[in-house]
Order: structure tokens, then C-alpha cells, then sequence
């Protein structure tokens, strides 16, 4: 059975998704967009802060999957597929469509961290 994210979204909506089908969450001033593996886009009434806290806190004990890069995006980590800190980009690949979506106003730095994160954990294994 898949894990679940339940999200009460603004006063009268609540969602369940699965984890695995989050391809990636974009801050928008005081809400967030919700991009899933399937194309779709969802509107969320919390910031990016709120929505990381609920994935922490729903996550719990399982493996990390989510990471915030710089201040405006949190990533499913399964769908990177390439980090190009010359040219300040991140490649996610969602398969179920065959579509490469690139990511291209996050931070030099910001990039170099998710890099140097992505490297300790395969070493790790």
C-alpha cells in the first residue's frame, strides 16, 4: 500500500496523494503549487514552510525523499535526473508522460548543496 500525504487544503478541501506521485512543490508568496507526476497542478492555501512540516511530520520514520532546495521549491528526489551547477539547472524526468521538466531560477548554491547531499548518499550505499 502506498504512503499517503493528507493535506487539508483551505477550510472545506482535504486530499490524500501519494508520496510517489509528487513530482515537485514551487512557493508562490503566501501559497505553494503542487506539481504532480501525472502533469497536473494543484493550488495549496499554506506556504512552503506548512507543506514541508507536513511532509516531515507524515514522512516520519521513512526514507527521505523530499528535499527543500533553496527557498522556493521542496523535490522529490526519485525524479532528478540531472543538476547542472554551470548553467544553474535541475533536470526532473517524469516518466509516466516521457517529459523532461528543467528548473532553472534556483540558486548556484542551492544546487551545489542538493549535489554535494546526493553524492554523500551514494556513497552510503
Amino acid at each position: 500500500m502506498k504512503q499517503l500525504l493528507i493535506i487539508q487544503n483551505g477550510s472545506t478541501e482535504m486530499m490524500r496523494l501519494a508520496f510517489d506521485e509528487i513530482l515537485y512543490i514551487r512557493s508562490d508568496g503566501n501559497y505553494c503549487v503542487m506539481t504532480l507526476s501525472n502533469g497536473e497542478e494543484i493550488q495549496l492555501w499554506m506556504n512552503l514552510k506548512a507543506i514541508t512540516e507536513l511532509i516531515d511530520q507524515q514522512m516520519r520514520q521513512q526514507e527521505i525523499v523530499f528535499v527543500r532546495v533553496g527557498k522556493q521549491y521542496v523535490l522529490n528526489l526519485h525524479y532528478i535526473s540531472r543538476i547542472d551547477t554551470k548553467k544553474d539547472q535541475l533536470s526532473l524526468w517524469r516518466k509516466e508522460l516521457s517529459q523532461k521538466i528543467v528548473l532553472d531560477s534556483i540558486s548556484h548554491k542551492a544546487l551545489q548543496l542538493l549535489e554535494e547531499g546526493l553524492k554523500q548518499k551514494q556513497n552510503e550505499l
